[in-house]
């Protein structure tokens, strides 16, 4: 058996392709854990976020190519997926920050539905298939039929022929779901150009000792600064890398909470930014150059925190400290970067092998905090699943 079509795990991104593919199409989802849609259940913390009312590609996601986003994105964007659970009748609520969930606050509502909807568009789903292998076979397909032909050969030696595939997994981050690094590995052996891998949303570990403010939070503007470089991603200001006004939490040797993990984002964005590609480069630059600057109102705060930083409060509302490093992967809420956009064409296609699609967490974008994953992971699914045509 031929299928046209093969999804590489059954994520949000891979059932949103397998629902957007042609409908007399031969299409298989294989999904490595047993229950195929795990990954689904923890979004949102098993509440099921869905997306943002605001969203800007170019402020809202991390890539080195985001006028790729902005395609992408013009093809199936926030109002789109609103439109969809409007026609299938699931609600959606706003929450904070322009924040979208479903009004049940249940992912199982999410997963039901696109399960429903991708059984409707007769995709078989088979779970319990470690893909270790793909591999593009050297006889082609008859002129005029579209697709090469490729072998996918899984952990327990199951083979399968597909004209067509398409790899929408995860990386190294929630090791719960058995995530791994063998996809880094499978994109070189395809002579793929990949971006250094990062520990992405994920808190930072700082020089200085908080020990004494562990579990203090405060509302502040973090002020990410490079002090050897004009920080061309914002515009050259005094090094600035990247700032936001957020809550943020102290402890112990690190700082957290949603606005560290869009700084953490930023940092490896900018390190790839001036071509420092090595993660123990990465570190070392960080321990040598890279510095936070807390812009705070004593007012707004507690005397805990500004007795800490009575030194520093004296003569300006603004505290200063090194960094060290990210969080372990453990920690990690995403993986950043791997493959180059510039890889792929406008439907997520390797430029250098037809009808290889890569799609999601497995490219060059990463997103802040505020329910952007799952946008990404339908617009990306889409895009792919529409650009297939009906024989």
């Amino acid at each position: 058996m031929i299928y046209d079509v093969i999804i590489i795990w059954a994520w949000a991104a891979g059932l949103f392709a397998g629902i957007n593919l042609p409908k007399n199409y031969k299409k298989l989802i294989l999904e490595k854990n047993k229950n195929p849609w795990v990954k689904v259940l923890l979004s949102g913390w098993e509440r099921a976020n869905v997306s943002n009312i605001d969203i800007e590609a170019e402020r809202d996601y991390f890539s080195q190519n985001k006028k790729f986003l902005l395609w992408v994105f013009a093809k199936y964007n926030n109002w789109d997926l609103q439109s969809f659970f409007a026609e299938n009748w699931v609600n959606i609520v706003e929450e904070d920050r322009w924040r979208l969930i479903l009004e049940s606050w249940d992912s199982r509502e999410l997963l039901d539905l696109l399960v429903k909807k991708v059984r409707e568009n007769k995709c078989e789903i088979k779970g319990n298939c470690d893909v270790k292998k793909i591999i593009p076979l050297s006889q082609p397909f008859p002129q005029g039929e579209k697709g090469v032909l490729f072998e996918i050969q899984t952990k327990d030696q199951q083979k399968f022929l597909v004209k067509n595939v398409i790899v929408s997994t995860g990386w190294k981050s929630f090791f719960q779901v058995w995530t791994t690094w063998e996809w880094y590995n499978f994109a070189k052996n395809f002579w793929l150009k990949v971006i250094s891998p990062t520990r992405a949303l994920c808190w930072l570990t700082t020089k200085k000792d908080f020990k004494e403010l562990s579990g203090s939070s405060l509302n502040c503007e973090i002020i990410l600064k490079d002090k050897n470089s004009l920080a061309p991603l914002s515009g050259g200001n005094k090094g600035i890398i990247y700032r936001e006004f957020w809550p943020l939490l102290f402890t112990h040797f690190w700082i957290s909470w949603p606005i560290v993990f869009n700084t953490s984002n930023a940092l490896w964005e900018y390190l790839n930014y001036i071509n420092i590609e090595w993660e123990t480069d990465k570190i070392k630059y960080i321990l040598e150059n890279i510095k936070v600057e807390l812009r705070i109102n004593p007012k707004d705060s507690t005397k805990k925190i500004n007795k800490f930083f009575e030194e520093e409060l004296k003569n300006e509302e603004l505290i200063e400290f090194g960094l060290q490093d990210w969080r372990s992967w453990r920690e990690a809420k995403a993986t950043g970067w791997w493959i180059d956009l510039n890889e792929l064409d406008k439907n997520l296609m390797v430029k250098k092998v037809p009808w290889l699609y890569f799609i999601w967490e497995v490219v060059d974008v990463v997103w802040k905090t505020g329910w952007f994953n799952l946008q990404w992971a339908f617009s990306s699914g889409y895009v792919c699943g529409k650009s297939f045509k009906n024989n």
